[in-house]
């Protein structure tokens, strides 16, 4: 089996792969990621390992089985050429739990306050009532029996119920449609369209929906002004699916009480690594916002992604079927 990376990969993950994989496997990797240099070795990849490809590409890649995309998020890729060439596509949900992990662990942060107050200690501020107040209440909240949200009942929102259930919290999935994916008395199911009338009477909304022409700016003015004013909002979705400017007006004017987020507007490159997460608003001014630099799926010697592109790959050598195969109707 020939699988040619169509984007770059560290040794180390490679190297990860390589000894999961139940037969030879050669990887392929071009010197640039660029059209010209993949249309050389097109012709001989039985897999893409990577998310890039042109009509130019599909068009001479006549042993290809299926296109790997080693992360859960597939907003960027050409449905247009999937659907033309139809081609199979697989994603990897394999790194839901640690991304799970990080939305938790932002939520602890924005109902502890701890980013803030750790920023206000560096200045010698304790933040104490009567003493040295701030424009933020030095009060954090309690997670025990809270109502929680989680927009996207996917593999990481299930991951994020399971860690959060042992709060003895209550909970309202939103999906596509109300159908329910559990079996549990504390959650109840209903459709996105139904978000409007429910989110006044959640504490907590995580948002873990995938980025598509029907959720883009889904988090707008309505969606924000329907929260409680408690409320608190984590986002480890994509940041399109945030409207920018009602973001920043309701956390400025703090319609909503709190915000944790992962993902941005905007993002550094080799040509200007330093930039703030809006081009537009000043985010990084805000003191009830939690700042992260889409870091939820960086993990120290770990290579989760990675095992659902091992399972596909160790499935088509076995003549099994794929798993995780994106929709090109839905785009997910």
């Amino acid at each position: 089996m020939k699988v040619v990376t169509t984007k770059s990969f560290f040794e180390s993950d490679l190297d990860y792969m390589k000894s999961r994989l139940n037969s030879d496997v050669e990887f392929i990797i071009p010197e640039s990621f660029d059209e010209e240099t993949i249309l050389r070795y097109a012709p001989q990849a039985n897999v893409f390992l990577g998310a890039y490809f042109t009509e130019s590409i599909l068009d001479v890649a006549k042993n290809l089985k299926f296109i790997q995309v080693p992360w859960t998020g597939v907003d960027a890729l050409n449905f247009d050429l999937i659907k033309k060439f139809d081609i199979v596509v697989c994603n990897s949900h394999s790194n839901s739990h640690v991304v799970a992990e990080h939305a938790v662990a932002l939520l602890m942060d924005a109902t502890k306050k701890i980013s803030y107050h750790d920023a206000l200690m560096r200045k010698g501020n304790w933040n104490r009532p009567g003493l040295n107040e701030n424009d933020i209440s030095p009060f954090s909240k309690t997670i025990l029996n809270s109502k929680i949200g989680i927009v996207g009942f996917g593999s990481i929102g299930k991951d994020i119920y399971n860690m959060m259930k042992g709060f003895k919290c209550s909970f309202k999935a939103f999906n596509r449609n109300a159908k329910p994916t559990i079996d549990a008395e504390n959650i109840s199911f209903h459709a996105i369209s139904e978000i409007y009338k429910e989110l006044s009477d959640l504490d907590f909304v995580f948002i873990s929906i995938p980025l598509t022409d029907d959720t883009k700016g889904i988090i707008n003015k309505k969606f924000l002004g329907a929260m409680n004013k408690n409320g608190i909002l984590i986002n480890i979705s994509r940041g399109d699916v945030m409207e920018e400017a009602d973001l920043f007006a309701a956390l400025d004017t703090k319609d909503i009480a709190f915000a944790a987020i992962d993902t941005w507007f905007n993002y550094p490159n080799k040509n200007n690594p330093i930039v703030f997460p809006s081009l537009k608003f000043p985010f990084h001014e805000l003191s009830n916002l939690i700042l992260s630099p889409h870091r939820a799926g960086f993990i120290d010697s770990g290579f989760p992604h990675l095992d659902d592109a091992i399972e596909n790959l160790n499935r088509l050598a076995d003549n099994k079927d794929l798993i995780n195969i994106v929709s090109s109707k839905k785009g997910y």
